[in-house]
């Protein structure tokens, strides 16, 4: 097996020597420095070329270390009992088919061809490369069934446990709460369905699944297709139509949205990882259970920490609870850093159930939030100043941001944030979620963008109670450009040659792989500023394409300027500048952009009459299929 170190690695808020990878390999030939671990060409000791292992994988940006996508395990019959919080009940017939059926025999090995966008070429693709990742069979095809009929034969008890458990949590306005089999959440099924990882499928053009087989089977490739993705929480569901894929097999059935299992609860993880070809399955522990750094969607999430051996291929694939057979996580990523092992990252099961049920209802996938910034209360003077007992926890609001089209923030800088829903924040930002101490972030993620959640606040010394609609992520750079899509949206904008793109987490990891090569400029804007009424999107000069009409401002890469206004007027996103320049160009003599660079401010003037015929002669020599990707009104 050759290793090399890609040039795709995340880099947000990774620590000086730490780093994150994601599991599913993606090393394009033109991006061969990087920090994603990938796998490329043949491997050692004459195992079978990089098309049937997983060749690239995603840099994760760690809260305090990186994260590698994969996962892989050993199956231990008799391992003992794991302790778990809030155990819904399991049905009879579960257990009968599952002494029939292993788990493993659920696991698939899923083939994807991939052609990803070029950040830095906006009007092209790279080139198409495989990778390999891991799935669960979670659902056969079918329509609804009485759930009656795998109940519990003592109704009233499950009734008690039910209510029991919705107190417990403090969850009950959520509608997949109670779920504790699949059909629940996805009534009808015209093919088998497969859960896997949304990096393992993102930018897909054709995707195969191969089921796990004992010896002397020889198990074909099935296609399938993508029948919904949320990249925020690493989660895609594929569909099989072909009866045969799934003959014979049972599908794995997941731990209920109200369980997770205590710290050191045996747990195995299952998948196709490198270095072979058949499933691997691998044993640890459950080690820890916090909101941690999703690599993919670069955005926080709460996520299983277990000390089995997670590796490039896992992705995707089940953590499995060995005494019950059940999934209780997706393998989605591991930690890489210096002096750092065993801690790959799981997809909690209430995440799961969100999803699942999201996609069978209509629900918009993105986790939502609550648009603040946030200071813990530590310190003894600065909750004495606030006016707040011993007994009084809680974290200030700094700032409510306002974006364009979302409701008016409920909450005001200087609030005190003290309760969500029926959970009590504490002075560090932490609740209690499921016999778990996580950040409060875990319990807003439960809820779909647009639900209302109840807050409870201390505002100028009076405790108010208040109604807050959950908004979409407010930073002025976007984390990530995938949205609800299979692949990424990328629009750009060109212009007397000069090429104009929306600045985004997804280009400054392309364009600089190293996080120390990124300009200052854009950095500030990355971590600092966040989207308002008047500014939607950075608008920056990615490349001057050389032309008479802009000699004099220089070629290929000027250093990335933002754009600041088009003769005299600001901009708020791609679309409104590339209206405002288009109609400055038939209305006005000259041009003037005005640019933000890292040395100071600049600008950029041209003729207007050379424009037109300038496009056309730039358009035919750089071969570009089109100057926009917009859709502009008509001139």
């Amino acid at each position: 097996m050759v290793v090399r170190w890609s040039m795709t690695s995340k880099w947000l808020a990774v620590p000086p020597g730490q780093q994150c990878a994601a599991t599913s390999p993606r090393p394009p030939a033109s991006l061969r420095r990087s920090r994603r671990l990938c796998v490329s060409g043949a491997q050692s000791h004459g195992s079978q070329t990089a098309s049937a292992t997983e060749r690239s994988t995603a840099v994760a940006v760690g809260a305090a270390a990186g994260a590698l996508c994969t996962a892989n395990t050993a199956m231990v019959r008799h391992a003992r009992p794991a302790r778990m919080r809030h155990v819904a009940t399991t049905s009879r017939s579960a257990v009968a088919l599952d002494q029939e059926a292993p788990p493993e025999d659920a696991v698939v090995k899923i083939f994807v061809t991939k052609q990803r966008a070029s950040m830095t070429v906006p009007w092209q693709t790279q080139q198409v490369e495989s990778t390999t990742g891991s799935g669960t069979f979670i659902r056969r095809r079918g329509g609804p069934v009485d759930a009656a009929a795998n109940a519990t034969e003592d109704g009233e008890e499950a009734q008690v446990q039910s209510h029991n458990r919705e107190e417990d949590t403090g969850s009950t306005d959520l509608p997949y709460w109670n779920y504790t089999r699949v059909e629940e959440a996805i009534a009808h099924s015209e093919g088998d369905i497969v859960l896997t990882a949304a990096h393992v499928v993102s930018d897909a053009r054709d995707v195969r699944v191969q089921p796990h087989s004992r010896s002397g089977e020889s198990p074909g490739k099935f296609v399938a297709r993508v029948l919904a993705v949320s990249h925020d929480c690493d989660l895609a569901l594929l569909e099989v139509l072909d009866e045969e894929c799934f003959q014979g097999k049972v599908p794995m059935e997941l731990l209920g949205p109200q369980e997770l299992l205590d710290v050191q609860s045996r747990v195995q993880v299952m998948g196709f990882p490198v270095g072979g070809d058949y499933l691997s399955i691998t044993e640890g522990v459950v080690s820890r259970v916090e909101v941690v750094e999703y690599s993919h969607s670069r955005r926080p999430g709460l996520a299983l920490t277990v000390d089995a051996a997670v590796n490039a291929g896992n992705s995707g694939g089940p953590v499995v609870d060995p005494s019950s057979g059940r999934m209780l996580a997706v393998a989605h990523q591991k930690v890489i850093a210096q002096g750092v092992e065993n801690q790959g990252h799981g997809v909690p099961p209430c995440l799961i159930w969100r999803f699942l049920y999201g996609h069978a209802h209509g629900k918009p996938s993105p986790l939502a939030g609550l648009g603040i910034f946030m200071q813990t209360l530590e310190s003894t003077a600065h909750r004495d100043l606030l006016g707040l007992s011993e007994d009084d926890t809680g974290i200030l609001v700094r700032d409510a941001n306002q974006a364009r089209g979302v409701p008016k923030n409920a909450l005001q800088a200087g609030d005190v944030l003290m309760q969500v829903s029926s959970y009590n924040v504490d002075n560090l930002g932490a609740v209690e979620f499921l016999g778990h101490r996580v950040a409060l972030s875990a319990v807003q993620d439960l809820h779909f963008l647009g639900d209302t959640v109840r807050l409870r606040v201390r505002r100028q010394g009076k405790d108010l109670e208040l109604q807050q609609p959950l908004c979409p992520p407010t930073h002025l750079v976007p984390r990530s450009l995938y949205y609800d899509s299979l692949t990424m949206r990328l629009d750009y904008f060109i212009c007397g040659g000069l090429v104009f793109v929306p600045l985004s987490a997804d280009f400054l990891e392309q364009a600089w792989p190293n996080q120390q090569d990124r300009p200052a400029h854009l950095m500030d804007l990355f971590w600092r500023e966040v989207v308002t009424e008047d500014r939607m999107e950075v608008v920056i000069c990615l490349s001057i394409l050389a032309d008479d009409v802009n000699h004099g401002h220089g070629t290929g890469y000027v250093g990335c300027p933002v754009v600041e206004s088009v003769c005299g007027k600001s901009v708020s996103d791609l679309q409104h500048f590339a209206e405002q320049l288009t109609c400055a160009v038939h209305e006005q003599d000259f041009v003037k952009v005005d640019f933000r660079m890292s040395s100071g401010p600049y600008t950029v003037v041209m003729r207007s009459a050379d424009i037109p015929e300038a496009d056309r002669r730039i358009q035919d020599l750089y071969q570009i299929p089109a100057l926009t990707s917009l859709v502009l009104p008509p001139s």
